[in-house]
C-alpha cells in the first residue's frame, strides 16, 4: 500500500513502482523528485516533489510570495542553506525555511503523464526536462503503455 502526500490531502492505493527520477545533485538547494506508478486498476500516478534546503528571513520577499511559516532558529534542519537574496544567519531568532510541494496527477491514460510532464519553451513549443526522461525511460522499461505514449508521439 502506497501512501501519497498531495497537497494537503493523503492518496493512498495499490500497485507498483515503475520508476523514480530526481534533478539532486550534490550542490542542489532546490530540486524536484517523480514517481510514477500504477495502481492494481491500472491508474497511472504520477507524484511530483519539490524540495529545497533554503532558508530566509523575514524581510525576503519570497516569504510573502510563498506563504513561508516562521520557526524558531533552532528547529532549523542540520543542511539548511541560506538564501542567497536575503541572507539570513542562522542565529536570527526567527527564520523561514522553503516547505515541500507536492503535486499528483492520477489518469488511466498513460498520454496524460506525458502530457503533465512536458514543459513549455519561450518559443511556444515544448519539451522534456532530463529528470522527465529518465523517468519515462525507466518506466518504458516497466509499462507497456507508458513506452507506447513514449516511444510514438501522434501530432494533430
Amino acid at each position: 500500500m502506497y501512501s501519497l502526500q498531495d497537497g494537503k490531502r493523503v492518496v493512498q492505493f495499490s500497485g507498483r513502482l515503475l520508476a523514480t527520477s530526481s534533478s539532486k545533485r550534490t550542490d542542489s538547494t532546490r530540486w524536484i523528485e517523480f514517481s510514477l506508478y500504477r495502481t492494481d486498476t491500472g491508474t497511472f500516478v504520477l507524484h511530483r516533489l519539490g524540495l529545497s534546503t533554503t532558508f530566509h528571513n523575514s524581510t525576503c520577499d519570497l516569504v510573502q510570495k510563498y506563504g513561508l511559516k516562521e520557526i524558531p532558529n533552532y528547529e532549523l534542519k542540520d543542511n539548511a542553506t541560506p538564501c542567497e537574496d536575503c541572507f539570513p544567519e542562522m542565529s536570527d531568532p526567527i527564520l523561514y525555511p522553503e516547505e515541500e510541494r507536492s503535486w499528483m496527477l492520477t489518469t488511466k491514460n498513460p498520454e496524460a503523464v506525458l502530457k503533465a510532464l512536458y514543459r513549455p519553451d519561450n518559443r511556444g513549443g515544448q519539451y522534456l526536462t532530463k529528470v522527465a526522461e529518465r523517468l519515462l525511460e525507466d518506466a518504458s522499461e516497466e509499462d507497456s503503455d507508458i513506452d507506447a505514449a513514449y516511444r510514438v508521439q501522434y501530432l494533430i
